[in-house]
Parts: structure tokens; C-alpha cells; sequence
């Protein structure tokens, strides 16, 4: 498919989305922005089409939303001067839950490198979902293990919230598929405080060699 017909099927899509139906015979209809940021999307290489991508604003906010065109291209309008992040969601068993790459912005157009949401054997091991321990201690971690996905160079990092969302702990970035925590909190109002009892969720995020970051899905963790 080439550039122009996947211009058009994508404003075509930027308009079903908003509701509306363009007035093709006398031009009057919704105004659809023409794409100023643009990407694709692979799988192993190949396009991925049908998967969410979103833009957010430097503090975390989507702004707008679309989808993959069947040869994984995306893009957005009227995206404004600054610094943003386009992320991508999975769905397919062996996907990443999503990747997602910053950028600047400081020109009216901008194309970004093709994002891979494959996750190349990526995958948490343990503790498995919904597994029960009591609280981690220096004398009694607990230990975080993964599989690296099999690209080159790249670093983990994994992560533990709350049951709302709230940042608790972070590893320092590794190259390796382990991690302990001892139950220390390091962000937040978690910060130097020995975490409480409850419910929280874990998962690990990865810098890519092509300079994306990913994420796995979160596991769910019980202290006691």
C-alpha cells in the first residue's frame, strides 16, 4: 500500500473515531488534521496492524489516540512543538505489553523510527501471579526473575506499585534476570519507608538497543 492510500485510510479512521462523516461532495465536512508525526509499528520485523497507539504529553497524559493501518503505519495531527511519547499496546500472546519511544518535537513534521512491540521470549517468572509472602526484609527478600528478551544490550529494570497505581520501588537498571528487595520503598511517599502489608503489583521494564523502552504486563504480589 503506498504513503498516500495509507494517508487516507487513516484520516478515514480519524474520522469514524470522532463520530462523524466527512462531506466529501462539497468539502464542508469535519475537519480531519493531516498527520504532522508519524510512525510504523513492526512485529519481528513485519507490520503490525490493529494495535492502539496513543500520544501523551510530557506528563504521562494521553492527548490522542489511534490504530495501526494493516501495513502498521500511524500518525497524528496538529501535535504541537514539545516533547511527547508515542506508546504502543500489545495483544498477542508473545507481544510486549507495550513500547513506547520520547521524542522532541521541534519541527512542524516529524517521522519516528519503526517501534517493534514483539517481545523476543521476554517474560516474568517468579513470584507468579497472586503469590503470598511475608514482607520482604533484608534478612528475607524477595527475589524478581525474568527472561531477558534476546536482543542485545539491553537492560532491565523491574518495578513494584501499589494496588492504586502509585510508584513503590525500582531496581537500578541490570542486564541481568534477577533482582532481590529487601521491602524498602525508593519513590514516592514510599520513599526510605518499609513497605506495609497488602496487595501490590509488580512487573519489569526494558531500555531497548533502538532506544524504546518495554514493559511487561504486571503480576500481582500479596505481603503478608
Amino acid at each position: 500500500m503506498s504513503r498516500r492510500a495509507e494517508l487516507l485510510l487513516l484520516l478515514l479512521l480519524l474520522v469514524a473515531s470522532s463520530g462523524c462523516s466527512p462531506n466529501i461532495q462539497d468539502g464542508v465536512g469535519p475537519r480531519v488534521p493531516i498527520p504532522n508525526v508519524d510512525g510504523s509499528v513492526l512485529r519481528s520485523g513485519a507490520p503490525a496492524a490493529g494495535l492502539k497507539v496513543a500520544l501523551r504529553d510530557s506528563s504521562g497524559v494521553e492527548v490522542a489516540g489511534t490504530v495501526t493501518t494493516l501495513s502498521g503505519y500511524y500518525g497524528f495531527g496538529d501535535v504541537a512543538l514539545g516533547t511527547w511519547e508515542v506508546k504502543v499496546s500489545g495483544v498477542s500472546a508473545g507481544d510486549f505489553d507495550s513500547v513506547a519511544r520520547d521524542f522532541d518535537l521541534m519541527d512542524s513534521t516529524f517521522s519516528l523510527r519503526a517501534l517493534d512491540i514483539h517481545a523476543y521470549g521476554a517474560a516474568l517468572l517468579a513470584p507468579t501471579d497472586g503469590a503470598s509472602q511475608p514482607v520482604p526484609s533484608p534478612v528475607q527478600p524477595v527475589t524478581f526473575r525474568w527472561n531477558l528478551p534476546s536482543l542485545p544490550g539491553v537492560a532491565a529494570r523491574a518495578q513494584v506499585l501499589d494496588s492504586g497505581g502509585n510508584a513503590v520501588w525500582y531496581s537500578g537498571a541490570l542486564q541481568t534476570s534477577e533482582v532481590g528487595w529487601n521491602g524498602l520503598g525508593n519513590q514516592g511517599t514510599y520513599q526510605g519507608v518499609v513497605v506495609p502489608p497488602g496487595s501490590y503489583n509488580w512487573r519489569v521494564k526494558f531500555d531497548l538497543p533502538d532506544s524504546s523502552q518495554a514493559k511487561t504486563s504486571t503480576r500481582r504480589l500479596v505481603l503478608t
